[in-house]
């Protein structure tokens, strides 16, 4: 087994008198409005925002990278993608690094996380030896294994999405001993309404809902808080509600497509940004050994009806009330064990997913809002109460903020973060100004880095060679659908912010480890 797979195991240090417990929450594809507490009307998500009620909503929190391990990566580290080494999917992070988990276990935290990571590559052939990955489960090596793993002293597997889940990890295992009847139910032939015509990956799940894996993933919470010594890291993922669109019932039904609103998209705009945006890019979801395509699958929507696009929103939207109702179950766990109040609960996404907007799919190059811009919330002690901040935050954030609410010095993470205790406290944080980064997996003249300063995100694309560039004012146009890259009247500050990007955050295209596989 790699190191890397080993890193931070527990190693007991001083006993700091009252430290808070800490869950989080992370959801796989989740866009922050689509949370009633974040302005949604429609959403059924009445357990995150009552845990928005009585704490900190954050309303403008990015990720510095709208793919999944490079997002993920940046929550356990406070590190940049760049940094850290995964600026892709199928690649792992650099060895020896400080993670939020292995910091906490150090400090006599009791760390465990259950559900999706994505910290490996999870199809790496065998010989790499990697617990995340298929083929290490599908030649045995996971019999009887169960950490530690980046740090958490235990963990309970969920690999990939809906088609992988049946493949690989705790959950596959435990599927095929107690229901091996139930795997079968995951596929797409065996959908009880859909695949449909025009979108494939909109079905309805066979699966029962008690024995679906996020039913499995709060059971395991469940059973972790039941043993749990105090203080304790809880690390709780669904691999939800990314793509395939296939929830079970009865949330598969909980929403009526004629009442999904229609996507953003204004006439003409994709003919304003760079274009390969235009281009359609196939969405390969399923097989590892096909023609690869570039990070997130994103696809123009042109071939998909009206129809067919409220169908997969709202099968989406029945994907996100499923995880609040087993994230409520944890919540109330908290509340009957009478832990609650000493434990900070804090819910996220590694990033969003345009489901229509822009007239896109998925998730892609292009770091819009809709990817980039995802929910963060924090309940608990030393959180103030059903307040809103608008503080410019970001995921390199998460791990010293919560170190420093440990009593632990929040510089031993990465140090592109910073601690949020300032806002915490009635801070602010104004004028402070982030930088994304988008590294291709084909088509090096999609790499992208960008400047976000609250009011303008431009993004340069220094390897295309075709003068590709996106400048947006986001106060007057929110919804980025107006690309002003190239407006004469926009030139000064486009070249103001090129110059500030370049010279605090330098294109480095070829960052990062190894491409190892696929995702």
């Amino acid at each position: 087994m790699s190191t890397a797979s080993r890193n931070g195991g527990p190693r007991r240090g001083r006993q700091l008198a009252h430290r808070p417990n800490f869950v989080v929450f992370c959801t796989d594809q989740q866009r922050a409005d689509s949370l009633g507490c974040y302005g949604n009307a429609q959403a059924r998500t009445p357990h995150l925002d009552a845990l928005a009620a009585r704490g900190l909503c954050f309303d403008d929190h990015l990720t510095p990278n709208q793919i999944c391990s490079p997002s993920r990566g940046t929550m356990i580290t406070g590190l940049y993608p760049r940094h850290h080494g995964m600026t892709t999917n199928g690649r792992t992070m650099h060895e020896g690094l400080a993670t939020l988990p292995g910091l906490l276990s150090e400090e006599g935290y009791r760390t465990h996380a259950v559900g999706k990571l994505h910290l490996q590559p999870i199809m790496a052939d065998l010989p790499f030896g990697y617990p995340e990955s298929v083929p290490f489960w599908q030649a045995g090596l996971g019999a009887g294994w169960n950490g530690p793993y980046f740090g958490y002293e235990t963990v309970d597997f969920m690999i990939g999405e809906s088609l992988l889940a049946t493949e690989g990890g705790h959950y596959a295992e435990w599927l095929h001993v107690r229901h091996p009847e139930i795997a079968w139910l995951y596929r797409p032939e065996a959908a009880l309404d859909g695949p449909l015509a025009d979108l494939g990956e909109a079905w309805t799940s066979a699966v029962p809902d008690a024995l679906h894996y996020n039913s499995w993933i709060a059971d395991r919470a469940l059973a972790f808080l039941e043993r749990a010594e105090r203080p304790f890291m809880l690390f709780v993922s669904t691999p939800d509600p990314h793509h395939p669109f296939s929830p079970p019932r009865p949330w598969a039904d909980l929403f009526d497509p004629a009442d999904i609103p229609e996507p953003l998209v204004l006439p003409g705009e994709l003919e304003r940004m760079p274009d390969y945006v235009r281009a359609r890019l196939p969405a390969d979801w399923i097989d590892n050994e096909a023609p690869p395509v570039e990070q997130g699958g994103m696809t123009v929507t042109d071939g998909v009806s009206p129809a067919s696009l409220a169908r997969a929103a709202a099968l989406t939207r029945g994907m996100e009330a499923q995880i609040d109702h087993q994230f409520g179950r944890v919540l109330a766990k908290l509340d009957d064990m009478d832990i609650a109040g000493e434990t900070v609960v804090l819910f996220t996404s590694d990033h969003g997913e345009f489901l229509g907007n822009h007239g896109l799919l998925h998730k892609g190059p292009p770091p819009y809002r809709d990817l980039c811009r995802v929910s963060f919330v924090m309940a608990g002690p030393g959180i103030p109460r059903g307040e809103r901040t608008s503080a410019p935050s970001s995921h390199l954030d998460l791990a010293p903020t919560l170190l420093a609410l440990a009593g632990i010095d929040a510089d031993a993470a990465g140090k592109d973060g910073q601690s949020l205790a300032p806002v915490l406290r009635g801070d602010g944080m104004e004028g402070r100004e982030r930088f994304l980064e988008f590294h291709p997996r084909i088509d090096r003249r999609t790499y992208n880095y960008s400047i976000d300063t609250g009011r303008w995100r431009l993004t340069l694309y220094p390897e295309s060679g075709s003068g590709w560039g996106e400048l947006f004012d986001l106060g007057s146009d929110p919804g980025e659908c107006k690309n002003l890259f190239h407006h004469a009247a926009c030139r000064t500050v486009r070249d103001r912010l090129a110059e500030r990007l370049q010279s605090r955050f330098p294109a480095d295209p070829d960052a990062g480890t190894a491409l190892i596989a696929k995702w």
